[in-house]
């Protein structure tokens, strides 16, 4: 009885049964690319068993952070960062690199560095220079600002952004963009009371 109530079915409506036809079909088709392609990334995971990259600011020291009356700040940063490529397979390129420094949210500092590339278990060093003036916005910040001052150390963000290319053997592709964000406790400059500054260990995101 239900068979010949689907033939009947398509007798009258041959074009329903074509559109079920058609979207079987490419139900199928998509599910087979789905698990092919999950089944090819499993099998890429376990050849080049990608690892994050690291990062470390190895050192910060101010010459100059002051703020004027008027909340202009006044500053000369200079901080060194290390970068670990942990994989054994994968060469990393770092294009458009910039580094930022920020107080309280507020970005004060620019510093756009050279691009280069990583080899695999490779480590490398950048320098990052802030200098200048920057005006900075609320009371607040100028209340933390001398409150900091007076304990001895600045708490100052530096960011580093980048777009990456991936090596991996010949080939060269288009990776994502990489964020590195280091929380430091920088010396006040002078500070007779300030904490030495620690080796910090930096965030990696994408």
């Amino acid at each position: 009885m239900g068979s010949a109530s689907r033939a009947v079915s398509c007798l009258c409506c041959p074009c329903k049964c074509l559109a079920c036809g058609l979207f079987s079909c490419l139900c199928s088709i998509l599910v087979s690319v789905i698990v092919t392609a999950g089944v090819l990334a499993l099998i890429l995971y376990f050849i080049f068993r990608p690892q994050m990259i690291t990062a470390t600011a190895d050192s910060a020291a101010l010459s100059q952070f002051s703020l004027s009356p008027a909340s202009t700040l006044t500053y000369d940063l200079a901080v060194n960062l290390t970068l670990h490529n942990p994989n054994t397979r994968v060469g990393l390129y770092y294009d458009s690199v910039e580094s930022l420094a920020f107080y309280k949210d507020q970005r004060f500092g620019y510093d756009p560095l050279d691009s280069f590339y990583q080899g695999t278990k490779a480590s490398t060093q950048l320098a990052a220079d802030f200098r200048g003036q920057q005006l900075l916005q609320g009371d607040v910040t100028a209340a933390e600002f001398r409150q900091e001052q007076t304990d001895g150390n600045f708490a100052i963000n530096v960011d580093l952004n980048a777009k990456l290319r991936v090596k991996v053997w010949a080939f060269k592709v288009r990776g994502p963009n990489a964020k590195v964000t280091c929380k430091l406790s920088v010396p006040a400059p002078g500070a007779t009371n300030a904490s030495p500054f620690q080796p910090t260990d930096c965030k990696v995101g994408f």
